[in-house]
């Protein structure tokens, strides 16, 4: 199941959701992580350790220029109270996929982070960045992840995307996008400085 142009990033997931025969609500795979073969095993950890590497990548920029919007909240000089600051992966087919076709998207996946060292001093061992996340939140997964470890973004793509583990299979290419919305915060239609004037 791809995602639907028509439907924003939380009604996809809503359909993928409902779309699930059995244990509604839960988000890891239900398919069995010992069927899968020695080839589909080493895929996965392939997509593993390139989320890992653009982790890597990107949680310096992500501090950066999380810092850099803070100092500017903390200006009273600068116009912006407020911001947000997101950091998107997108998930696309393979292009020999059966879904696969030629005018449209193609996502799979979308997963949006906003958590990040600059703004969170209780991360400690978990979160984006973070790659030697245990596997042990999933006990139902833990005899087969032995020897693995998962990158915080490779655990969120498993285990809160209602994707199955032939889903991930199908993934082609990564998209990463970096989104920063910045805030005036509330402006009043009659500035102070003029009715005092008044």
């Amino acid at each position: 199941m791809k995602f639907s142009s028509d439907l924003d990033f939380h009604q996809n997931l809503k359909v993928r959701r409902n779309s699930r025969p059995r244990y509604r609500g839960y988000h890891a795979p239900m398919e069995e992580y010992r069927t899968l073969n020695a080839e589909e095993r080493t895929f996965l950890m392939t997509i593993n350790e390139r989320l890992k590497q653009l982790e890597e990548q990107f949680l310096p920029m992500m501090n950066a220029k999380g810092k850099e919007l803070q100092a500017r909240v903390a200006d009273p000089a600068d116009w912006m109270q407020d911001f947000n600051l997101n950091i998107v992966f997108t998930f696309y087919l393979r292009e020999d996929d059966p879904e696969y076709e030629e005018d449209d998207d193609n996502i799979l996946m979308q997963i949006e982070e906003i958590i990040f060292d600059y703004n969170d001093q209780y991360r400690d061992d978990f979160g984006f960045g973070i790659t030697s996340t245990s596997t042990h939140y999933f006990s139902e997964f833990r005899d087969d992840f032995e020897g693995q470890h998962h990158c915080y973004m490779y655990q969120e793509l498993y285990a809160h995307s209602y994707l199955e583990w032939s889903d991930l299979l199908r993934i082609g290419d990564i998209y990463v996008e970096i989104k920063i919305e910045e805030q005036s915060g509330m402006l009043p239609v009659v500035p102070a400085s003029t009715e005092r004037r008044a």
